[in-house]
C-alpha cells in the first residue's frame, strides 16, 4: 500500500471512470462506469474486501491536468470548473493524439487534495504517426 508521502499518491485512494461499452454515457461523451478504490502494487496478494474487485489497469499514455493548492471552502467549485474547462478546450491540433474514449478498460481518474492539488488524468491515444 502506498504512503501519504509518496509522490502523487493521494493516500492511494482513487475515484475514477472506466471506459465500458455497457456503461452510462457521461457528459464527456463516452460510456463509463464509476469506481472507487486504492492503487496497489502489481504483485499484491492480500485480501480483497467484499463488494470490491481487483482490476489491473493496462499501461497506457495519459494527459494530466493539474491545479496547485487551493482553499477548499472558498475555491473548490471554481477550481473544478477551471480544470474541466481546460480539459474541454485542450487543443490536440498537431499533437497526433486525442482523448481515448473508446478503448474498454481505459481509466479516467482524479486525485483531490486541496492542500496539494486537484489533478485529472485522462487517457489519450495516438491518432497519427
Amino acid at each position: 500500500m502506498m504512503k501519504v508521502s509518496d509522490t502523487d499518491s493521494g493516500s492511494g485512494q482513487v475515484m475514477a471512470y472506466i471506459n465500458d461499452p455497457q456503461g452510462r454515457l457521461c457528459d464527456w461523451g463516452f460510456p463509463r462506469i464509476e469506481c472507487y478504490g486504492v492503487r496497489l502494487p502489481l504483485d499484491y496478494q492480500g485480501d480483497i474486501p467484499d463488494l470490491m474487485t481487483l482490476t489491473t489497469i493496462p499501461e497506457a499514455e495519459y494527459l494530466v491536468f493539474e491545479h496547485g493548492p487551493f482553499n477548499y471552502e472558498q475555491e473548490n467549485r471554481s477550481i473544478e470548473e477551471q480544470v474541466e474547462k481546460a480539459m474541454a478546450e485542450f487543443d490536440f491540433t498537431e499533437t497526433g493524439y486525442s482523448y481515448d474514449t473508446t478503448t474498454p478498460g481505459r481509466i479516467v481518474y482524479f486525485y483531490f487534495n486541496p492542500e496539494r492539488f486537484w489533478k485529472y488524468i485522462r487517457p489519450v491515444r495516438k491518432v497519427s504517426d
